[in-house]
């Protein structure tokens, strides 16, 4: 199965209820330079996940940034999204890319074995976390903080992605333990001044 490296370093995954203007947010972020975006509003009916998905697909495509879907591969392919990003049991590598071989397909994990399994499997890339203490992640348990992010980062061979509480001063502590990236959401959809965030975000990670 053909691997699909994605090149961007931070990835903002979306959450309209912490922002007034989801677009908005969006739109100023790849013009600030965000090269991916993740979808993931699980909340809403799929026909307006999909007008939703088709809006962000207009703004990431006109500033040369990756859109993927949270765990929805219809809308991805209904939008022309770039990929899927899967919850530990969501679609598998072979299941996403099977009507299109140049899709994206990324997973969540929360431990050392999975990380280890999800490469098994053939996926592109890993988001591993929480790190930090995050409200928004408290049922997968305490966080699993830099020591067991820097084992799987050791385990894998594909990109790393942290996520969790990462502030562009966290970011750098995560590359350092071997992270090849950082996903955000809070840290962007709730900034007063999204261009000075991904600029810092830029200077912690050493690229977009």
């Amino acid at each position: 199965m053909e691997s699909n490296k994605p090149e961007f370093k931070l990835l903002l995954i979306t959450d309209r209820k912490k922002c007034k203007d989801l677009i908005q947010v969006i739109d100023t972020a790849c013009r600030s330079g965000i090269k991916a975006v993740q979808l993931r509003e699980k909340d809403i009916p799929a026909v307006e996940l999909l007008s939703l998905s088709k809006e962000l697909r207009k703004i990431t495509k006109k500033h040369s940034a990756m859109l993927l879907i949270n765990d929805r591969l219809d809308i991805c392919l209904l939008s022309k999204a770039d990929g899927v990003h899967s919850p530990e049991k969501g679609f598998l590598p072979q299941q996403i890319k099977r009507n299109n071989k140049k899709l994206i397909a990324g997973i969540s994990v929360h431990s050392v074995k999975s990380a280890v399994d999800a490469e098994k499997n053939g996926y592109d890339y890993i988001i591993a976390g929480p790190v930090f203490r995050t409200a928004s992640k408290i049922k997968y348990g305490k966080p699993l903080g830099l020591s067991v992010l820097k084992n799987i980062c050791d385990s894998v061979n594909i990109q790393v992605y942290a996520v969790g509480r990462i502030n562009p001063e966290r970011a750098k502590k995560c590359i350092a333990k071997g992270a090849y990236g950082v996903a955000v959401i809070s840290a962007i959809m709730k900034s007063k001044n999204i261009k000075k965030t991904v600029s810092e975000f830029k200077k912690a990670l050493g690229g977009l």
